[in-house]
């Protein structure tokens, strides 16, 4: 019978951290100005970093937990992240490709990343709200490749 403390549990795909694991304490760079660092930096990680992605699937949200600045930053960035996948299911590309289309949708923006991550989320929820209803040219979806 294998050791509990040498195999942690396995649900839903997250390992329960065993009594011994501390939190890592990563904080979500806010030197980052382009989609493509952003992407991996979630993906892949920064030099000698984890990926955001792999932060989650290991601690789900206990790693931001209590730092209200670091889930907010978090919360914003996971904006560019959603259009990624959005963009890759919606034109049935690889995330990779629609990293690119997106990138290429936020330098056309000329905004900053904030700024092009809060136009992400307003665009979400206006979608949302409108149930897939389509947005007028004029309102804030412009300009992101929406379908």
């Amino acid at each position: 019978m294998p050791d509990l403390e040498l195999e942690p549990a396995l649900i839903d795909d997250f390992r329960i951290p065993s009594a011994n694991e501390t939190l890592p304490e990563y904080r979500i760079s806010w030197a980052i100005k382009t989609v493509e660092a952003l992407w991996q930096e979630w993906m892949t990680g920064l030099p000698g970093q984890p990926a955001v992605s792999a932060l989650d699937a290991r601690w789900g949200s206990q790693w931001r937990a209590g730092r209200r600045s670091e889930v907010q930053w978090y919360s914003l960035r996971l904006e560019v992240i959603r259009e990624i996948r959005r963009v890759s299911k919606s034109r049935r590309i690889a995330e990779i490709s629609a990293m690119h289309a997106v990138a290429a949708d936020y330098r056309q923006s000329s905004r900053s990343l904030d700024a092009f991550c809060k136009q992400l989320r307003a665009s979400r929820k206006l979608c949302e709200a409108g149930a897939g209803q389509r947005a007028p040219a004029n309102g804030p979806r412009r300009g992101l490749g929406r379908v």
